[in-house]
């Protein structure tokens, strides 16, 4: 039994079984530890919300990353090839210390930029968010140790480089201390009743179930309107009117403003209130 268990110790520090049984038992130590961190977090996530789940979903993904490290370094020290290339490149370690610094440098960059992210916290897991340098626009799904997720509206995922989230200048679109405010366009015919537009508009989407009073204790005062319209441009085949409507937030307001678009356009039909689309007048001249 013995000689069975030192087969191969001149390639292995414990043996051929010695070593499968070393590799096994530090797996499954590595197993254990990320699933304790990984119920640990998930906890976190739990109990306090949004709020942290950005930070706990970093250190978590930390975590896993230190643990997998760990456990392929321990794998490969059984390996006596291993400990022989070791000591020779000892002497170089100056040398090996630079090459691996700038092969690690981009990885090393990513890592930093997603520490910075989870601890500045500009946008959290599940934030919409726009990089308008990248024409990206999508709500946040993961921040790793190398990347971020964003799952657009597609369904389809970008993924994204922690180096570059951090350099990027980025809109967050959920942000938590004010209402998410909707800009919704309507173009009517210029012998229309524009007060009366105004008054469908500001009904309609009034009484919208996801539509939030967003005016200030100020503007109640001074009987402002829950929604406000303006007149911003009076275009070749229009006036154009902007309602301005508030929801809690983007994903929200996105949903809103399309059923407030079709219920618009139905009442205007009702009333009368003409929606205008170019048209062009040609004229013949007939030969005698």
């Amino acid at each position: 039994m013995k000689e069975i268990m030192n087969l191969g110790n001149e390639y292995f520090t414990n043996g051929y079984i010695g070593s499968f049984i070393y590799c096994v038992v530090i797996y499954i130590i590595g197993l254990l530890i990320k699933k304790s961190a990984y119920r640990f977090f998930n906890h976190k996530i739990d109990k306090y919300g949004k709020a942290q789940a950005t930070s706990y979903t970093f250190a978590k993904n930390t975590v896993k990353g230190l643990v997998n490290v760990v456990v392929v370094f321990l794998w490969l020290m059984e390996i006596k090839a291993f400990h022989r290339l070791g000591a020779a490149m000892l002497g170089a370690s100056g040398i090996v210390a630079v090459v691996v610094g700038l092969a690690a440098q981009e990885s090393m960059s990513n890592f930093i930029g997603g520490f910075l992210l989870s601890f500045y916290k500009p946008f959290k897991v599940g934030d919409l968010i726009s990089i308008s340098e990248k024409n990206l626009v999508g709500t946040v799904e993961d921040i790793g140790l190398r990347h971020t997720i964003i799952k657009t509206f597609s369904n389809s995922k970008i993924v994204v480089p922690n180096s570059v989230m951090n350099s990027a200048i980025i809109e967050n679109k959920n942000d938590d201390s004010s209402k998410f405010c909707n800009f919704i366009y309507f173009g009517i015919a210029y012998d229309s009743d524009m007060d009366k537009a105004i008054s469908i508009i500001q009904s309609i989407a009034t009484q919208h179930p996801d539509c939030v009073d967003a005016r200030s204790t100020k503007d109640k005062t001074k009987g402002l309107p829950i929604v406000t319209v303006y007149c911003t441009a009076l275009k070749d085949y229009s006036i154009e009117l902007r309602a301005s409507v508030h929801s809690k937030d983007a994903n929200v307001g996105f949903s809103m403003s399309c059923q407030l678009r079709k219920q618009i356009k139905e009442a205007f039909d009702k009333e009368g209130i003409i929606i205008p689309y170019p048209t062009q007048l040609i004229y013949t001249k007939e030969n005698n």
